[in-house]
C-alpha cells in the first residue's frame, strides 16, 4: 500500500513537470532538496524558515524546525549557514529533542545555461555536530540547471565525507543525487516535484529513494510560501515527510543583469 501510493504521487509530479514544463524562472529552494547553481548577487540575503514532520519506516516521528541563510559576498559567491532543531518520538513513546548539525558552505557557478549547455555550480563546506557523539563532515555538491523554454530542470549530485574531527569512533560517508522541476500554473504559483536518492557508501547499507510533490507561491518578489509532501519509494525509505516553508529576500547591491529591486524574481529571468 505504501509503495503503490508513493509511486503514484511521484509519477503525478514527474508527469506534470515533463508534460507541461514551466514558465519564467524557478528557484530550487524549499521544499526542494536539489541545489541550483544560481547565487544571490553581492549584498543580497535569502532567509529560509521551514518545518518538517517525518514518519520513519520504523514508526519514529520527527518534527524539525529549520533555518537557512544565504548571503551574497561577491557577485558569484554565496556564504550559506543552516541549522535546525529536532523533536523525536520513538515507537515506544520515548521522546527526545536537540539541535541538529550546523552547516556552513560556499557556493559559486561557472557557466550560464544556453541551449543544451547547462549552468554548472559548486557548493562545498562543512557540517559540524552540536550533540556529543555526532560526526563532522565535509560537504560537496555539484548543481546543474537546464532551460528549454518553457522547461526548467535542476539536478545535483554530492557527497558527505565523514571525519573523526569531532572525536567520534566511527565515520560515515554518504552519496546523493536528485532531480527536480516546476510548472507555473498561474502567475506566481508553481507546482513542483522532485526525485531524490541517497546511500551510505557501506556495501551493507540500504539506499533511500523518495519522491516529492508540492507548490511554491510567491506572495511578493521578496516573500515566498511553500508546501509539499515527500514519500518513500522503497521499503527502507521514510514513510512520508510533510514540508512547509517561508522564504524572504533582502536586497543589497544589484546583481549583474537583474532588474531594479535586487534579487531577480522568476519572471525576470
Amino acid at each position: 500500500m505504501k509503495r503503490a501510493g508513493a509511486t503514484f504521487a511521484a509519477a503525478v509530479g514527474i508527469f506534470l513537470v515533463v508534460l507541461f514544463g514551466m514558465k519564467g524562472y524557478a528557484v530550487a529552494g524549499h521544499p526542494f532538496v536539489t541545489e541550483d547553481p544560481e547565487t544571490q548577487g553581492k549584498g543580497n540575503v535569502e532567509a529560509e524558515f521551514s518545518f518538517e514532520y517525518q514518519r520513519a519506516d520504523d514508526g519514529t516521528k520527527t518534527s524539525s524546525l529549520g533555518n537557512a541563510f544565504a548571503l551574497g559576498i561577491a557577485p558569484k559567491l554565496d556564504l550559506s549557514i543552516g541549522y535546525g532543531y529536532d523533536f523525536v518520538e520513538a515507537p515506544d513513546g520515548a521522546k527526545d529533542r536537540g539541535m541538529g548539525d550546523v552547516e556552513a558552505q560556499l557556493k559559486t557557478y561557472f557557466t550560464d545555461h544556453q541551449g543544451w549547455t547547462p549552468s554548472v555550480g559548486l557548493k562545498g563546506g562543512v557540517s559540524l555536530p552540536v550533540e556529543e557523539g555526532g560526526q563532522a563532515a565535509v560537504l560537496v555538491t555539484v548543481p546543474v540547471e537546464w532551460e528549454f523554454e518553457p522547461f526548467e530542470i535542476y539536478a545535483s549530485v554530492g557527497t558527505d565525507i565523514g571525519t573523526r574531527l569531532a572525536g567520534n569512533d566511527e565515520r560515515t560517508d554518504l552519496v546523493r543525487a536528485s532531480v527536480a522541476g516546476a510548472w507555473e500554473v498561474r502567475e506566481r504559483l508553481y507546482l513542483v516535484s522532485e526525485l531524490l536518492w541517497e546511500k551510505q557508501t557501506s556495501p551493507s547499507a540500504d539506499s533511500v529513494l523518495e519522491g516529492m510533490i508540492g507548490a511554491q507561491w510567491e506572495i511578493t518578489e521578496a516573500m515566498m510560501l511553500d508546501a509539499g509532501i515527500r514519500v518513500g519509494l522503497t521499503e527502507d525509505s521514510p514513510d512520508y515527510t510533510l514540508l512547509v516553508g517561508f522564504t524572504m529576500y533582502f536586497t543589497g547591491d544589484k546583481p549583474p543583469g537583474a532588474p531594479d529591486g535586487g534579487v531577480p524574481p522568476r519572471s525576470a529571468k
